[in-house]
């Protein structure tokens, strides 16, 4: 009995059966895939890859442009500044050693990326880019995307909330690791802050109050919710989640150039050659994230959880200026944590200007401040950034006249050496000064800090001076003449011409530019004429205004 047909030199049935050959060829077939999905279920392809060839793969695979600005944020000694700890009950389903990273046939990514895509409005295609990518957080930054799992505990459940909000896919929590490693007080060597790494006019823009006391790019839920209006507002414009990524890199500008450029077509990957350099690797970045986050196990990376949990904090409402030293020293706590905490505080207080300021605490010091409320609000008045001299009276040691102290504070330079993961806001906040006084003492240029770099910084230091108390002589003999005090005449004089009343002083509000606005519709909402804000505004164009500018109209 046969149970194959017989077959020709071409591979033909002879006899009307199924060519043996055929069928010989699709048994091996099934075989090889059933043996590449063992393989693959077993870790059969997993190895320990030598950490030069990681560094190899990294120089060859990916540009310095595109990789230069997201791996320094990932090796940020914030994601340093707290303990991360593994969960010990996480089971290890793949029987995977602690120290093992597994790596996987291109084919098994590309079909685990098309799982992830057939459930997302993103266009996430695997190619050598987003491979490049995936090596980068699955092998050369596996220790920093185990903190980053842990700090997305801590982080997405506020991102998902204000997402949801404005109707956006969650996807986009993973945004923010390519933006600033989820960390809250990253700072771009542009200048751009906080998780979502917001420019200062553009944050301005998104509602983000920026002041030399304040910077609320600094606080998460501010940030994240201004980061989901301009986002929306993004995909609004261009219709397509990949190029409204490229545009909050970038800015809509460089992409509406890049979509001239491509000959009308929008399409990232069309397009991905005219945009900037930094930005043809933020999408393959994005991507990349997507998948590490959805199959970490897989890679035998796990969670690290940091000791500081964002939701084991709570808010005050403070009602006047707070001092982050005081606070420390009333409450117990370390002010890196309250400085970490309330990072929005640029200078280490909270000012009191008259606006609702709000201080982040962990939970259980919630009560120690409220308990110390009083004393701390006095201290911090007490405590300004510049005191006055303090003067104060002391007998001379061999008990004669007096002398006095003074208090002064001088300006002293010191040198500061540039750590690894050093920026220019955390040397300026050590040290009381701002980003921009470091930058103008040491003539440079951009943020940017290298590590053994020396900066100048300029501090104010506390010194105490004896000053010899001048004493009036006690002899009555004075040769000083006598004065006699002036006659004062006791008749009322007859009040002067009372002064003109002064012309009414013109008052003034500056409204600012948002999207569809014309002249003439910013002239009907503030009932003014089109001619008198041309006329309050010079160099105006009525055809030339733009979205964020600032215009001044007379207040009715």
């Amino acid at each position: 009995m046969h149970f194959f047909g017989n077959c020709n030199r071409n591979g033909r049935a002879i006899n009307g059966l199924k060519p043996c050959c055929l069928i010989i060829r699709e048994i091996m077939k099934k075989l090889v895939t059933a043996l590449l999905g063992l393989l693959s279920f077993w870790n059969v392809y997993a190895f320990e890859i030598p950490k030069d060839t990681l560094q190899d793969r990294q120089v060859a695979g990916l540009k310095k442009e595109e990789i230069d600005e997201i791996d320094r944020m990932l090796v940020a000694s914030y994601l340093n500044h707290f303990c991360f700890s593994s969960d010990p009950s996480i089971q290890n389903a793949f029987d995977y050693p602690a120290d093992l990273i597994p790596t996987f046939p291109e084919e098994l990514t590309r079909e685990r990326m098309k799982v992830l895509d057939r459930e997302s409005p993103f266009d996430l295609v695997y190619n050598e880019n987003v491979r490049d990518f995936i090596a980068l957080y699955a092998e050369r930054r596996r220790d920093v995307t185990a903190k980053v799992l842990g700090l997305s505990q801590l982080y997405f459940p506020l991102i998902e909330d204000a997402l949801a909000k404005y109707n956006i896919p969650l996807e986009l929590k993973y945004l923010a690791i390519v933006e600033s490693a989820l960390n809250p007080t990253a700072i771009s060597r542009a200048g751009a802050a906080g998780l979502w790494q917001f420019m200062p006019g553009t944050g301005k823009m998104y509602g983000l109050d920026i002041t030399s006391y304040q910077d609320e790019r600094f606080d998460p839920i501010k940030e994240t919710e201004a980061a989901c209006k301009y986002l929306r507002f993004l995909y609004n414009t261009f219709g397509d989640w990949n190029l409204a990524l490229a545009a909050y890199n970038s800015g809509p500008g460089n992409v509406n150039k890049a979509i001239r450029r491509a000959n009308g077509r929008k399409d990232f990957w069309a397009i991905k050659q005219f945009l900037p350099k930094e930005t043809q690797g933020y999408v393959p970045a994005f991507i990349a994230v997507n998948y590490i986050m959805n199959y970490s196990t897989e890679h035998n990376i796990f969670a690290k959880k940091a000791s500081m949990s964002y939701f084991e904090t709570d808010t005050i409402h403070v009602t006047g200026r707070v001092d982050f030293e005081v606070v420390s020293k009333s409450i117990n706590l370390p002010i890196e944590e309250i400085t970490y905490l309330n990072g929005t505080y640029k200078l280490k207080e909270i000012p009191d200007n008259g606006k609702k300021h709000y201080l982040m605490l962990p939970v259980e010091k919630v009560g120690d401040f409220l308990a110390h409320e009083k004393e701390i609000y006095l201290a911090s008045e007490i405590k300004k950034p510049e005191p006055e001299p303090v003067i104060a009276d002391s007998a001379s040691a061999d008990g004669g006249a007096g002398q006095t102290t003074k208090v002064i504070w001088e300006d002293q330079w010191k040198t500061h050496k540039v750590k690894k993961g050093e920026t220019l806001k955390g040397v300026a906040t050590k040290y009381g000064v701002t980003s921009s006084d470091i930058k103008k003492w040491n003539k440079l240029k951009s943020s940017s800090l290298k590590a053994g770099q020396n900066l100048k910084v300029k501090v104010k230091v506390k010194k105490t001076i004896t000053i010899p108390k001048v004493t009036e002589p006690a002899d009555s003999t004075s040769t000083t003449p006598k004065v006699n005090p002036p006659v004062v005449d006791s008749k009322p004089k007859p009040d002067p011409t009372p002064p003109k009343p002064a012309a009414p002083k013109e008052e003034y509000v500056y409204y600012t530019v948002k999207s569809g606005d014309s002249l003439s519709s910013i002239a009907s909402k503030n009932h003014v004429s089109v001619d008198s804000i041309v006329k309050l505004n010079k160099g105006l164009s009525p055809n030339k205004i733009q979205i964020g500018q600032k215009i001044k109209i007379k207040k009715k």
